[in-house]
């Protein structure tokens, strides 16, 4: 009796070692495969939509500052990402409210599009698909609404940073990037349009922000802006996992600009999985 109590014991404590031993080797390869693929980022974007061409624009937009500076809003005016455009002027300047993103244009016009148009399947050994397309079928543009080009466009462009250090993501005021000037940050009183799991619970604030519009148009004109950053922490275990912040402000301006102007603004923090 003593006996088969002693040997499963040992086969028990044998059992243990392994669950042990296999624990401690997928923490050690869970945390290799960390350490290899851990990536942070910011992505700053700017959004600009307007129904009537802006002519002799200047605007000061919030750029993400930290202490002072903008490295992310430098890599703006200086760096080569996508959609740039090339005939306006970046630059970054103090105001009164603080460092901020300028942009000066001579004229900024709208891009109407028609339809999506289906893309047909080519024909057995076509080898250009253009040649498929009807070309009254095929996508027009212009500056002006029309029956023909009836979908406004925006202008999208914006850049990504490498981050050197893990992005504090659930504190990220007073210790990384955010949009500013910020006024009465608080708690937001919205839920989240999408449900969460019960894992995530990001922290949502509303705030006030200004931004300077100059420019001449038509009284009709309708122009919205967006910018946003979005800040993340990335890594690999067995599939893609994150956490991250954003910071998003939005204005909608009627006819001719010429001052500062009130602004929306929307944080969100602590959102994504946290190992720790």
């Amino acid at each position: 009796m003593n006996r088969k109590i002693i040997i499963f014991g040992g086969f028990v404590l044998v059992v243990l070692l392994l669950l042990v031993l296999g624990s401690m080797y997928l923490e050690n390869e869970n945390e290799e495969m960390y350490n290899d693929s851990i990536m942070s980022n910011y992505e700053y974007d700017i959004i600009i939509e307007s129904n009537r061409t802006l002519q002799n624009v200047t605007l000061y937009l919030l750029a993400p500052v930290f202490e002072n500076e903008s490295k992310i809003g430098l890599e703006m005016v200086n760096g080569d990402y996508y959609n740039k455009p090339s005939n306006w002027n970046l630059s970054l300047e103090d105001t009164e409210h603080g460092l901020m993103f300028k942009i000066e244009a001579a004229e900024i016009q709208p891009v109407y599009h028609s339809l999506p148009v289906a893309v047909p399947e080519p024909e057995p050994g076509s080898e250009n698909i253009d040649d498929e397309v009807p070309e009254e079928e095929q996508i027009l543009e212009s500056n002006e609404y029309s029956e023909e080009t009836p979908v406004l466009t925006s202008i999208d462009f914006g850049t990504n940073v490498k981050a050197d250090h893990l992005i504090n993501t659930r504190h990220p005021i007073g210790n990384e990037p955010a949009l500013l000037p910020k006024h009465s940050l608080r708690e937001s009183e919205e839920e989240p349009i999408v449900p969460r799991s019960e894992h995530l619970n990001p922290e949502y604030f509303d705030y006030e922000s200004l931004v300077y519009a100059y420019y001449d148009t038509s009284h009709d004109a309708d122009v919205q802006i967006f910018v946003e950053l979005v800040s993340r922490n990335e890594w690999w275990i067995y599939g893609w996992q994150y956490n991250d912040y954003l910071d998003r402000i939005s204005i909608r301006l009627s006819g001719p600009q010429e001052g500062w102007a009130k602004s929306e603004g929307k944080l969100i923090t602590r959102d994504g999985i946290y190992r720790e």
